[in-house]
């Protein structure tokens, strides 16, 4: 039996190596794969700016669908309103549009389960009905998304699974000059955040912990890398804090560059407590080989145990970071465990293993 051919979406900003990357492997195992942009453009902000852009794309996907004759569109998406719509609006003119035999399949680059009980309006009586009616296999980043999902009786179980991310095993390279190029002391430690500077990240916690323990561990540094609109208010905590020579704000810096600190930082500290499935500031710094400190949700529990692979703290509290920074940081032997053990734990995020996980959901969604 010939191998489904995969019609695959490609964001333009959020999540593109990972979905290059699924495709790469894929097409290493035999399978033919195209490809479709799926994200709104840069600078468009109006409902009807956005509109459009969704129009277009759907069309770009029917001409290209046209050429390729796929077997199965692959769209990355989310468990949201908004992209419950795009997805909705972008089906409903495929099947419109183009009229060969298809299976539509949705991966969910995080979710907010709760839109599922949405009895009403809009997306309640016809965005979800028609979702339901209209994909084949929805996959999820965790286990804990996948049984929430089939608790709600949304999705029968046949239709729900677990997947990964590609993580780039192979890009962490320790830099020897790292540490001087940053204006850091060589004896240092390097507690690392990366992500958007948003509170449900836990960002307010990092600092707050990260200040409690300053004083006792005065060889450590904290890099903040990202960018958002909690940026300056960091700031000023920081300097109200007395941490402003301890605490390095990077700004944006671009996915591909971010590499860099992951090889040579030591400590992740991400108390997350966002609705994110597998987060790749997390699963980098496995792959990485450093030691990680972060809140059991979602796909962290999937892979993740204390005190192989982490420190579990709780969400939303500073006092939990704090004791948990402060336990690495006078237990280096604890630390050097942690990053050989993640280190090997990263090699189940490479391309090659999760293409082929990744083949075997989509043969089971074709064959049914």
């Amino acid at each position: 039996m010939s191998k489904p051919r995969i019609l695959f979406s490609v964001p333009t900003r959020h999540h593109v190596e990972i979905a290059l990357d699924e495709l790469t492997g894929l097409q290493k195992l035999g399978y033919s794969c195209e490809q479709f942009p799926y994200a709104a453009k840069e600078g468009v902000q109006s409902k009807i700016g956005r509109l459009k852009v969704i129009v277009q794309n759907a069309l770009t996907l029917v001409k290209t669908a046209r050429k390729f004759n796929p077997d199965v569109i692959y769209f990355n998406s989310r468990l949201e309103v908004l992209a419950g719509i795009r997805d909705l609006i972008t089906i409903a003119i495929c099947k419109i549009c183009y009229r060969g035999k298809v299976s539509f399949v949705v991966k969910s680059h995080g979710s907010d389960i709760d839109v599922l009980g949405n009895k009403e309006g809009f997306f309640g009586k016809i965005v979800l009905p028609y979702l339901k009616k209209n994909i084949d296999g929805w996959l999820f980043l965790s286990t804990e998304e996948r049984r929430k999902v089939i608790e709600t009786g949304y999705l029968a179980a046949d239709k729900v699974f677990v997947t990964k991310n590609v993580v780039r095993t192979h890009h962490f390279n320790t830099d020897a000059a790292f540490k001087s190029n940053m204006g850091i002391p060589p004896d240092h430690q390097l507690l690392l955040f990366v992500g958007r500077l948003i509170n449900e990240k836990g960002i307010y916690e990092v600092v707050k912990a990260f200040a409690q323990v300053a004083d006792q561990h005065p060889e450590s540094t904290l890099l903040i890398v990202g960018w958002g609109h909690e940026l300056e208010g960091l700031k000023a905590i920081t300097k109200t804090l007395k941490l402003e020579h301890r605490v390095i704000f990077t700004g944006f810096i671009p996915e591909a560059d971010v590499v860099q600190f992951y090889a040579n930082c030591d400590i992740l500290v991400f108390p997350t407590y966002f609705p994110e499935g597998f987060p790749m500031a997390l699963f980098n710094s496995v792959a990485a080989g450093m030691a990680i400190i972060t809140t059991p949700t979602r796909a962290a529990t999937d892979y993740l145990q204390q005190p192989s692979n982490c420190l579990w703290v709780e969400p939303q509290d500073f006092n939990s970071v704090s004791m948990a920074l402060h336990q690495l940081l006078q237990s280096p032997n604890l630390v050097n465990t942690m990053k050989q053990n993640n280190a090997t734990k990263g090699v189940e995020f490479g391309c090659d293993r999760v293409a082929e996980e990744l083949s075997k959901i989509i043969e089971q969604i074709t064959n049914k």
